[in-house]
């Protein structure tokens, strides 16, 4: 165990590092009101149309609800001026990175909302809290952190220092490991544990009610369950038990994993079809693990559009986020994943984006009280999101030679304009787009209306006894043809005022 002794003083001392990293109290302190600040000020009781019980928020209340956490994409890369950073100047530009993404027009099409300028040596600290306290507000109990180095690196610390924020921050918030095995396939058995011994160590990892640390490898099945077996005896060996979660790609492979593991969770699939389908994938992966009666952790994604590989799954606006929701609601799970918070070049992060804004954020936070309270929220004001692509897609169509976007799902395409009302009463839904007006007569609660999108700016409007009582005009329009295929949703909502950000080109 020679490797392991020298593996675990390096990580040690690593953890060390990062749980001081010079930052002193009086530090903290500003650093945690000024995060908490930006937080109240832009969600505020206003913010959501329907009741949130404040006692189920950072209770851990079944479900546990954790959000997949990719530490390549902070809200502030280098602490620039939003138009002028590194997500402008290099990630949204089709020539950034060296060219790199040229091809397909650019690595992202959506960048997280910009926080202002804080004190250089602490900004990745204070990016982190407005993080974290942004996630705690909508009912999120946790974030689950992608890990793809183990015990150095800058990856690593990144990592670590997600557990610091959160225990100075927010004491209640509780950190996930998921060790990416896309990346660790190779990692060897000494030194995955090395990592679980720092990990234990700290304070905001989460453990379940037995008191084990818990770890979730991603892509679990890239390895043998051997691998595993070895790892959780080796961390008890060293005065760790571990709860082991394995998210599996394949969730056939999890009858292999049964000898070591009570629990179970899956990436899950990205198209609405393959969601709700009877004896579709995500149903016959749940119902597997019902017949393990396994605690289960059930992905929740909004969409999923990778420009870097040229691929996309059609999501329907937010039918996809909305049904697999329901796959949560209907199966009471003991967790629940939003897949991801902040995975830009996925585009399935639910973080507030300068694309999606609050529309998925808010979406999410009207579910997770539905799945802690058991029951919807009460509307209290009338109130809309919406969601629609900026452009007319079809796949492989743009006006620069990129790679064809690829639709990688069982869906189809579709091109619509979609309004999401939150009723106190019955009302009349309309979208007006390019001159024409579309009208549905909806009922008390949350009501869906879908139209086909065409190339305008659309507005919406809820409309009861001849009087607008809610309305938000689309701060995108939508074009015939894009500069760059951009198959991703975008959003926005009547109960908050869009932020808007232009890029320097």
């Amino acid at each position: 165990m020679a490797a392991f002794v020298a593996a675990l003083s390096f990580a040690t001392a690593a953890s060390i590092a990062q749980s001081a990293p010079g930052i002193s109290s009086a530090q903290w302190s500003a650093l945690q009101a000024n995060a908490q600040a930006l937080v109240d000020a832009e969600s505020t009781s206003t913010s959501w149309p329907f009741a949130i019980n404040a006692a189920l928020r950072g209770s851990g209340h079944r479900p546990y609800v954790f959000a997949h956490y990719f530490t390549p994409f902070p809200l502030s890369l280098d602490n620039l001026p939003a138009p002028s950073d590194y997500y402008c100047t290099r990630y949204l530009q089709p020539g950034g990175e060296s060219n790199k993404f040229l091809k397909v027009g650019g690595y992202l099409r959506d960048r997280p909302l910009a926080v202002p300028l804080y004190d250089v040596q602490t900004y990745k600290e204070r990016a982190l809290a407005v993080e974290i306290l942004r996630a705690g507000v909508i009912g999120i109990d946790g974030f689950g952190v992608d890990l793809m180095q183990l015990n150095k690196g800058e990856q690593w610390d990144d990592v670590m220092r997600v557990y610091t924020v959160a225990e100075h921050i927010a004491p209640n918030f509780t950190v996930l490991i998921e060790p990416d095995m896309s990346a660790l396939a190779g990692a060897s058995v000494d030194d995955m544990v090395a990592a679980i011994r720092v990990i234990a160590t700290r304070k905001s990892a989460f453990r379940t009610a037995d008191g084990n640390l818990a770890i979730a490898p991603f892509y679990a099945e890239n390895v043998e369950p051997g691998y595993w077996a070895d790892v959780i005896h080796e961390a008890a060996v060293e005065g760790v038990n571990v709860t082991f979660i394995p998210i599996f790609l394949d969730p056939s492979k999890a009858a292999d994993y049964r000898a070591i593991t009570n629990s179970f969770s899956f990436w899950g699939v990205r198209t609405p079809t393959e969601t709700i389908d009877k004896g579709g994938w995500e149903d016959q992966a749940l119902t597997t693990a019902e017949s393990f009666g396994a605690d289960v952790m059930i992905p929740v994604a909004p969409q999923d559009s990778r420009p870097k590989d040229s691929q996309f799954w059609e999501a329907s606006n937010s039918q996809l986020f909305r049904d697999q929701w329901s796959q949560v609601l209907s199966w009471s799970p003991a967790y629940a994943q939003i897949v991801t918070w902040n995975d830009y070049s996925e585009s399935t992060h639910v973080s507030p984006s300068v694309g999606t804004q609050y529309a998925f954020y808010d979406l999410a936070a009207y579910y997770i009280e539905w799945a802690k309270s058991g029951a919807p929220p009460p509307i209290t004001e009338d109130s809309i999101l919406y969601f629609h692509r900026r452009q007319l897609f079809s796949p492989g169509k743009s006006l620069t030679p990129e790679i064809p976007m690829i639709e990688m799902g069982m869906g189809q395409t579709v091109n619509e304009i979609e309004m999401v009302g939150f009723l106190t009463a019955p009302a009349v839904m309309q979208i007006s787009v390019n001159g024409a007006d579309y009208t549905f007569n909806a009922s008390p609660g949350l009501n869906v209306f879908r139209v086909p999108a065409v190339a305008g700016t659309p507005a919406f409007s809820i409309i009861r006894d001849g009087i607008i009582v809610a309305q938000v005009t689309s701060a995108t329009p939508i074009v015939a043809e894009g500069t760059a295929q951009d198959p991703t949703y975008v959003g926005g909502s009547s109960s908050r005022s869009a932020v808007s950000l232009q890029c320097k080109p």
